[in-house]
């Protein structure tokens, strides 16, 4: 902030840049015209008072608005703080969710591979039932010749028929053991039928059930999938709302701060603006005071003026070209670095006078004649020197001196040696800088030296 302070402060006092009225002949103004200028200064000055006082109030108020501003900002960066906390805290919930996405598409892989395995076992299980049926089948067939061969032959009759009709006990024996095998074969026969229908059924049922449990498995986890997955879908737009807020927060803190930015340059401005007012009340009060002491000398200001008369053409000056009316001369030897109007070095702005560089201690004259309505040091004008021309209603300054001949109140004819050069206040090296104002000096009232320099 002071480096743009110091920055416009410059840019005014190139503004109020030294003016010098010319060397014509100074005369005497009227009482009345006199305290009209005086009147014309007391209204300025009440002006410039409510000026001051409504820049003071706004002021505080944009000190007001800068706090409520900089509250909100801490405000919105505390929200997203907490914000980014919760995105990070979802994105941490979204990991674990995907951990347990992983897990579940991992059993559902197993179980895929298990109902697969199952589903070939049925196959081999179905060849392998395939098999019993037709085994029972024949038995079935072989049980019903038996038992039909049996019905014929009149059951267990027949086979006492058989041991009876033996020719020996060798024979015998023979027999009974015959008949003891198609026993043993009938009752194997039969043993073997139903351990092969019970082994069919519980082959079945077993492998139907573990198939069942195998799809009742994956589609539980199917559902656990897809609960997980709409968990994780779930997490995914709270995530989202969040970034979307935190968006909106960025947005409205980058709005905050934009606000804060506009409002800091509004209280330089103002700032700089209530300096230049103080500025502005001392000059106008310097020139009250060399009106009125106009008003009771008036008789010597006339001798005086004539005095100045036979002075005009004593300038000392080297040729520096105008192309004016001559109406001043030029104050200084030198170079003519700046002229009036718009520049873009030394940080750019309007100009409102010329600067005339040379060597410090070259010696500053007065453009015309007239009395000193300000002699005095400012920050940033360095040392100064105001005065006023009452025969052409202007005023001239004359900033950065070195040093200063003459004195608030002081008559000064045209040519007379007045300060020295310098590089005081905010300056960029050794010159002088020069406005012409139209009557009493004014905040950027200067005009175009040129049309009235020789």
């Amino acid at each position: 902030m002071m480096k743009r302070f110091i920055t416009y402060i410059l840019l005014v006092i190139l503004a109020l840049g030294l003016v010098s009225p010319g060397s014509n002949p100074v005369s005497a103004k009227s009482i009345a015209e006199l305290e009209k200028e005086l009147q014309e200064l007391k209204d300025e000055r009440s002006t410039i008072n409510s000026e001051e006082s409504d820049a003071q109030s706004k002021l505080k108020e944009n000190e007001q608005q800068q706090a409520k501003v900089q509250a909100k900002i801490n405000q919105l960066d505390g929200e997203i703080f907490a914000t980014e906390s919760n995105i990070a805290s979802k994105q941490e919930e979204i990991n674990v969710t995907n951990g347990e996405i992983q897990a579940l598409e991992n059993s559902i892989a197993e179980t895929e591979d298990q109902i697969e395995a199952t589903e070939a076992e049925l196959e081999e299980l179905a060849n392998k039932i395939e098999e019993l049926i037709e085994r029972i089948e024949e038995r079935d067939v072989l049980i019903k010749n038996r038992l039909r061969s049996m019905q014929h032959s009149g059951g267990s009759i027949n086979y006492l028929q058989v041991l009876f009709g033996a020719q020996s006990f060798g024979d015998f024996i023979n027999r009974a053991t015959a008949v003891s095998k198609i026993h043993e074969s009938d009752r194997t026969i039969m043993s073997s039928q139903e351990r092969d229908k019970s082994d069919l059924e519980d082959t079945e049922v077993e492998v139907e059930e573990k198939k069942d449990q195998l799809v009742a498995d994956k589609a539980k986890l199917d559902a656990e999938k897809d609960e997980v997955e709409s968990k994780r879908a779930t997490l995914v737009a709270q995530q989202q709302e969040l970034s979307n807020l935190q968006a909106q927060l960025n947005q409205q803190r980058d709005s905050q701060v934009a606000t804060a930015n506009e409002l800091e340059d509004e209280y330089a401005e103002l700032e700089e603006y209530t300096m230049s007012i103080e500025e502005q009340r001392q000059v106008l009060a310097d020139q009250e005071r060399v009106i009125k002491k106009l008003m009771e000398e008036e008789q010597q200001r006339i001798e005086q003026l004539a005095k100045e008369e036979e002075n005009t053409n004593n300038t000392g000056l080297p040729p520096l070209t105008g192309g004016g009316d001559g109406s001043f001369i030029w104050p200084a030897a030198g170079r003519l670095t700046s002229k009036y109007g718009w520049r873009e070095f030394n940080g750019g702005g309007f100009h409102y006078g010329i600067d005339i560089a040379n060597s410090k201690g070259t010696t500053i004259i007065a453009a015309a004649s007239g009395y000193v309505t300000r002699s005095s040091y400012s920050s940033s004008y360095g040392h100064v020197i105001y005065i006023y021309h009452p025969n052409m209603d202007k005023t001239t300054v004359y900033a950065h001196l070195d040093s200063r001949g003459v004195s608030l109140g002081d008559a000064v004819s045209q040519g007379q040696q007045i300060g020295t050069m310098g590089d005081t206040g905010i300056s960029s090296g050794d010159h002088l800088h020069f406005e012409i104002q139209n009557g009493h000096w004014s905040r950027h009232g200067g005009i175009d030296p040129m049309p009235f320099l020789p």
